[in-house]
């Protein structure tokens, strides 16, 4: 088990800003890129923020860790609550204009398409060669000398995988909202036998099987992650204790590669999100 504590990292600005600024981050897992299980797991900040309606040919998750944040002219994520955006389906505008600091915990991944995730960095590089031939504006680009507007996104792929973007087809209406508080603990397996873990499964979404679930784990409890071919990642949104002799604490992240087993104990009652992305190679 890999642990990582956001409250030992400083929050950065992103190498890239096509939708402007307004946003920094804590890198806190990364994938591996060129791959199509490649993710990214951060906690953002966010002060002022617009990005236009748009969609991505990816999945992502977005847990509003402190603050309300919206997703749609009429959809607010409020704080405890969890948004999954599928690929290919539109989202936005956002528009946030209280300059309050507001956290939130993302993570984008590839999605059963296959298509994988392009990270920031890849991309980055191509918004600055962009920039000599237009600009960046609120989530789209403008090339010079036209008013016509493309996403920005799209135009950042196509520089980069020298073709067109084609977004697979939405697999579901619309994002979906979850909100974990309106959901009951269950027992995971005998609390007799001094596991004392609860989990409230949240949803399992498209035929890749990706799975959002919180876990609480009671003061003195353990709960075990079964080995999977799967890429596990955990953020504890409060608590403290260890995962095979790795200490982890409040806004930690931890990751369980496919094969891996680990022990979770608590030190106090914890809280924590957990998210299962089967290999893709399992799907087809």
């Amino acid at each position: 088990m890999e642990v990582v504590r956001a409250s030992e990292l400083d929050f950065k600005p992103p190498p890239l800003m096509h939708r402007g600024p307004g946003l920094e981050f804590k890198d806190l897992f990364r994938g591996t890129e060129g791959t199509p299980e490649n993710y990214y797991l951060a906690l953002t900040k966010q002060e002022k923020f617009y990005s236009p309606i748009h969609k991505h040919n990816f999945d992502q998750f977005r847990y509003a860790y402190r603050g309300d944040f919206s997703i749609a002219s009429d959809v607010t994520i409020r704080q405890g609550e969890l948004a999954y955006h599928p690929e290919g389906v539109e989202y936005g505008p956002q528009d946030d204009d209280d300059e309050t600091e507001h956290i939130l915990l993302i993570v984008q991944f590839g999605g059963a398409s296959g298509q994988g995730y392009l990270t920031y960095d890849q991309l980055a590089t191509g918004q600055a060669k962009l920039k000599e031939t237009g600009r960046f504006e609120k989530g789209k680009y403008y090339r010079n000398g036209s008013e016509e507007p493309q996403d920005g996104f799209e135009v950042l792929y196509q520089l980069y995988a020298g073709r067109k973007l084609e977004y697979p087809p939405g697999r579901y209406n619309a994002p979906i909202l979850m909100k974990p508080q309106n959901f009951a603990w269950k027992p995971v397996l005998s609390v007799s036998e001094g596991f004392k873990a609860y989990k409230k499964l949240l949803g399992i979404f498209s035929e890749r099987g990706t799975v959002a679930e919180m876990i609480k784990i009671e003061e003195g409890g353990r709960f075990r992650a079964a080995p999977d071919d799967a890429i596990q990642l955990f953020f504890v949104v409060n608590g403290r204790g260890n995962a095979d002799g790795k200490s982890w604490e409040t806004e930690s992240a931890m990751r369980l590669q496919p094969g891996k087993r680990a022990m979770l104990e608590a030190a106090v009652t914890s809280e924590i999100i957990h998210f299962v992305f089967p290999m893709l190679s399992s799907v087809t």
